[in-house]
C-alpha cells in the first residue's frame, strides 16, 4: 500500500543542514561564486578594506555576487534582487543568508560603476584561458535599444519654449504664494517647497535640452534624457535610445568588444570596435566582418592604414542604371573620372562633407554638349557632375575582395555570428530598454549585459566539457 506524501510543518533536524547542500554541485550560482572570488577586487577598484569605525557593512564581493547572479537570472531591479535574497534558494545560498536591502544594493552599483564596467574584460580573459576564443573571425554589428525616458518627453524647439513658459508661470505663482504666507506667518519655514524644487529642476533640464537642441542642429530632443537620440528600433518604430555595439568571436560567440554610442548609425565604428577588441584582449582579430552600415570609405581606408583585414558589405551597384555613379572610374594619375562612355570628367571644386568627415572632390563632364547619351546620364543642363571622396581607392579594393568566393562565404557568416547574440539579448533576456538614465549609466548596463552573455557561454561550455561536480570547488578556473 502506497501512502501520500503530505506537507509536514513539524519536521525537525537532528543536525543543522549544511549551506553547501542547498544547491547542486553544477549549479550556475556556484560558477558565479567562483568567478567573483577569483577576481582581484582591489585591482578592479572595489573597496576591500574594513572600516576602523562604524557599523559592519556588506562587502563588495557579496554585493557583486548578488548583482551578477541577478543579471544571470535576468533580474536587473535592485528591489527584485532584495526579494531574491529572501525567496530564491540559489541566491540565498550565494549570499549565505545575508539580506541587504535594495538601497544598499543600488548604492553599490552607483558607487562602483567604473569597476563594474571592467567585469566585461574579466569575462573575455576567462573565455580566452578556457580556449573559447579563436580570433580567426570576428563579426561587428550594432543594435538599437530604447532609453529609459519615454517618447512623450521628445519635443521640438517650439514645444520646449511653450513648456518652459508654463513652468516659469507656475513658479512665479508659487513664489507669490510664498511671499504672502511669509507676511502672514511669523514662524515661516523659508526652505524651498518641494513643488518649487521639482519645477526648478525640470526647468533646468529643459534649458539644457534646448541648448543641446540648438548646438547639435536637431529637430527634436528628449528633455529628460538629452543624450539619447531618435533611433529606428524593431518594427520600423522611431524611439529615443542608444546604439549598442558588439564584436563577437566566431568560435563560441564570445563578445570580445563592446561599446554604447548615441550615434544613429554605425558609419564611424568599424576601426574603433577593432581597437576595442585589441584593448580588451591585447590581440587583433585576423579578420573582421561587418554589414553595410560600417562600409564607409573613411573606415575602410583607416583599417588599411592600421593593417586590419576587414570585409564589409557595400552598397550594391545600381544595375538598372548604366550611368550610375559607381560605374565611373577614377584615375589617380590624371586626377580625372572616366564615364562608362569613355569620356573624361575634370576636377571642378572641393567641399567638406560632414557625414564622411572628409573633403569631397567634384568632377564635371567637359564634353556633355557633344555626348549622345547626355540626357540619359544626367538631366542637368550644365552636364553631369560626380562627387568623389578621397577613399575611393579603398572602396574599390574592398569591392575586389568581394569577387573572391571564399570572401563571399565569409561575409555570409556575419549574420549567424553576431545577430544570434543580439537575439539572445533581446528575445531571451528580454533586454530592449535600459533601466538607467543617461549615456554613461547606460554604458555600464550594456557592459554588464555583454558580460552576462559571456558568463552564460563560459558556463555552458565549461560544464559540458568539464563537469563541475568533478572539480568542485571549481579549480578549473584557477590559472
Amino acid at each position: 500500500m502506497s501512502r501520500q506524501i503530505k506537507t509536514d510543518y513539524s519536521k525537525i533536524f537532528l543536525l543543522p543542514p549544511s549551506i553547501e547542500d542547498w544547491v547542486g554541485s553544477d549549479h550556475p550560482a556556484r560558477f558565479i561564486r567562483e568567478f567573483v572570488e577569483l577576481l582581484d577586487m582591489k585591482d578592479l577598484g572595489f573597496k576591500t578594506e574594513d572600516n576602523e569605525e562604524g557599523r559592519p557593512y556588506y562587502s563588495s564581493e557579496l554585493l557583486l555576487k548578488i548583482w551578477l547572479y541577478g543579471y544571470y537570472s535576468r533580474i536587473r531591479s535592485s528591489r527584485e534582487l532584495e526579494k531574491m535574497t529572501y525567496e530564491n534558494q540559489p541566491m540565498i545560498w550565494l549570499a549565505t543568508m545575508e539580506k541587504p536591502d535594495h538601497n544598499t544594493i543600488w548604492r553599490f552599483w552607483q558607487r562602483n560603476k567604473r569597476s563594474i564596467k571592467k567585469l566585461f574584460g574579466e569575462t573575455v580573459k576567462t573565455a580566452i584561458k578556457l580556449n573559447l576564443v579563436s580570433f580567426v573571425l570576428t563579426a561587428v554589428d550594432g543594435t538599437k535599444l530604447k532609453s529609459l525616458s519615454a517618447n512623450k518627453w521628445l519635443l521640438n524647439e517650439a514645444e520646449i519654449e511653450q513648456l518652459l513658459k508654463r513652468i516659469d508661470k507656475s513658479i512665479s505663482n508659487l513664489e507669490k504664494e510664498i511671499e504672502k504666507t511669509e507676511r502672514e506667518e511669523r514662524n515661516y519655514d523659508d526652505r524651498l517647497p518641494k513643488d518649487l524644487q521639482d519645477r526648478e529642476t525640470l526647468r533646468e533640464k529643459i534649458r539644457k535640452a534646448r541648448e543641446e537642441l540648438k548646438a547639435n542642429e536637431r529637430t527634436k530632443i528628449n528633455i529628460q534624457e538629452p543624450e539619447a537620440r531618435i533611433m529606428r528600433t524593431m518594427g520600423g518604430k522611431r524611439d529615443t535610445g542608444y546604439n549598442g555595439q558588439a564584436a563577437v568571436d566566431s568560435k563560441e560567440r564570445i563578445i570580445v568588444g563592446e561599446e554604447l554610442i548615441n550615434e544613429e548609425n554605425d558609419l564611424h565604428m568599424l576601426v574603433p570596435m577593432i581597437e576595442k577588441v585589441k584593448a580588451t584582449t591585447g590581440i587583433t582579430p585576423a579578420r573582421t566582418v561587418a554589414d553595410q552600415g560600417y562600409g564607409s570609405g573613411e573606415q575602410l581606408s583607416e583599417a588599411e592604414k592600421r593593417g586590419y583585414e576587414v570585409l564589409t558589405n557595400l552598397k550594391k551597384p545600381d544595375t538598372d542604371n548604366p550611368y550610375s555613379t559607381d560605374r565611373f572610374k577614377y584615375s589617380s594619375d590624371k586626377d580625372i573620372l572616366i564615364c562608362p562612355e569613355g569620356k573624361e570628367l575634370k576636377y571642378e571644386n572641393s567641399s567638406f562633407y560632414h557625414k564622411s568627415r572628409a573633403i569631397v572632390k567634384r568632377y564635371k563632364c567637359i564634353s556633355y554638349k557633344d555626348c549622345k547619351v547626355r540626357w540619359l546620364c544626367s538631366k542637368d543642363v550644365n552636364g553631369r557632375r560626380v562627387k568623389v571622396t578621397p577613399y575611393i581607392d579603398a572602396i574599390n579594393r574592398q569591392r575586389k575582395q568581394h569577387e573572391i568566393e571564399e570572401n563571399k562565404r565569409t561575409l555570409k557568416k556575419r549574420k549567424e555570428i553576431v545577430e544570434t547574440v543580439f537575439g539572445w539579448i533581446k528575445n531571451i533576456d528580454n533586454f530592449r530598454r535600459f533601466t538607467v538614465k543617461g549615456l554613461e549609466n547606460s554604458k555600464v548596463q550594456w557592459s554588464m549585459i555583454c558580460a552576462t552573455i559571456n558568463l552564460r557561454t563560459i558556463y555552458k561550455n565549461w560544464s559540458k566539457n568539464k563537469p563541475i561536480h568533478q572539480f568542485y570547488p571549481c579549480y578549473a578556473l584557477r590559472f
